[in-house]
């Protein structure tokens, strides 16, 4: 699946505010085309590319609040074009590039952002390529990257995506695996589900607050599932004899009663080696706080990061650590928006791999539980610029 960049720009020849002619056709196929499609795995489209059946109005907003990347041309102060833009800017943080022909006037309210100029010549059409193709790889290297007013003004707000209906367990296994562009050797999968039958992964990553209290058997957490999983049960009734891992972590944890964001505390597996895991790493992901239930701590991303140094730390040499299983951390409880955190710990975990080609670690699965989990990751890795697609 190819990267989008949908573009926001008038058509054929208009005249910018101050009376100038500009041939937009000639803009889109000499400067954003040209550029966008130099980028590895990319492709561009305007409206009027899209052959499809139906109202047209419908498939540009599903274009502009689907699509990894917009450009949006606002040399002629278009009304259509600025309305485009803000429902942009309404729906994704990033990654919009604005762009102007030179010497074009901008109105008030967008005059503080980023916009490249570009100029019909050869020097210009040039320069203009080379900035679009930056602007955008950079915005990408960053998955907190924000270029909408929108958000920098309510850094918070949450919009709802994806289907209306509400997502659907999925109970078989299966593995989605994406090497590495420039090693690979290493790799992300996604691999979807019962948590009981899943048999890769040396490591099973745990969700787990900062008070490292794991969660109640029945719950449906990752916390209260690899409790379980874990747990020495009756041969016969199959109920819980030995709280295995939650009574080792209670004893590393000792007199203290909390620790901090990020930290990362292994026990052994318990009965979770019958699925081959060696060690369980608990990640402090979530913080709680009386009245107001738990949050999510502060870049979340450092869960994913501290896990893999730990597993490539000297303490787990012998084991040989290959791969390792993380959640969506502070998805659950913790009520993260699912994908902005995917973003960032799939991104945390490339970016480790990438920077510790020595790493032992050969594989980063994460796992998606439902059919809109998997939709997500799998948006994201297929789109990842340092990826390869399947």
């Amino acid at each position: 699946m190819s990267n989008t960049c949908f573009v926001i720009m008038p058509y054929g020849k208009k005249k910018d505010i101050d009376g100038k002619e500009i041939d937009f056709d000639e803009i889109y196929e000499r400067v954003i085309k040209d550029a966008v499609e130099s980028l590895d795995g990319f492709e561009c489209q305007r409206c009027d590319d899209i052959e499809q059946p139906g109202w047209v109005h419908e498939r540009m907003l599903r274009h502009i609040c689907e699509d990894l990347v917009a450009i949006v041309d606002t040399s002629t102060l278009n009304a259509n074009v600025f309305y485009e833009l803000g429902v942009r800017h309404a729906l994704r943080r990033s990654v919009t590039v604005l762009i102007h022909r030179e010497g074009t006037s901008w109105p008030f309210n967008i005059a503080g952002l980023s916009s490249i100029e570009y100029s019909t010549n050869p020097k210009g059409v040039k320069e203009a390529k080379n900035k679009i193709c930056r602007f955008i790889l950079n915005a990408l290297k960053d998955p907190k990257n924000t270029d909408s007013l929108v958000y920098h003004a309510v850094p918070d707000l949450r919009v709802e995506r994806g289907p209306v209906s509400a997502p659907k367990p999925l109970s078989k296994v299966e593995l989605f695996k994406f090497p590495l562009a420039q090693n690979p050797g290493k790799s992300i999968a996604l691999i979807t589900g019962d948590r009981e039958y899943i048999i890769v992964a040396d490591v099973w990553v745990n969700s787990e607050n900062t008070d490292m209290q794991m969660d109640r058997f029945y719950e449906k957490s990752t916390s209260a599932t690899i409790r379980y999983l874990g747990a020495q049960k009756h041969p016969i009734s199959g109920r819980v004899q030995e709280d295995t891992i939650g009574d080792e972590l209670a004893r590393q944890m000792g007199e203290e009663k909390q620790v901090d964001p990020a930290t990362v505390i292994p026990t052994k597996a318990g009965a979770l080696q019958k699925n081959n895991v060696k060690w369980i790493f608990h990640a402090a992901s979530v913080e709680g706080e009386p009245r107001e239930g738990y949050h999510p701590v502060k870049r979340i991303e450092r869960c994913v990061t501290n896990a893999l140094r730990r597993a490539d730390s000297k303490e787990f040499l012998d084991d040989q650590l290959k791969s390792i299983l993380f959640p969506i951390f502070g998805t659950g409880p913790g009520g993260g928006d699912f994908r902005e955190h995917a973003e960032l710990c799939i991104n945390a975990a490339v970016d480790y791999l990438e920077s510790n080609p020595g790493s032992s670690i050969e594989t980063a699965y994460f796992y998606a539980w439902s059919d809109v989990a998997l939709q997500i990751c799998r948006g994201i890795v297929e789109r990842h610029p340092r990826l390869k697609s399947q």
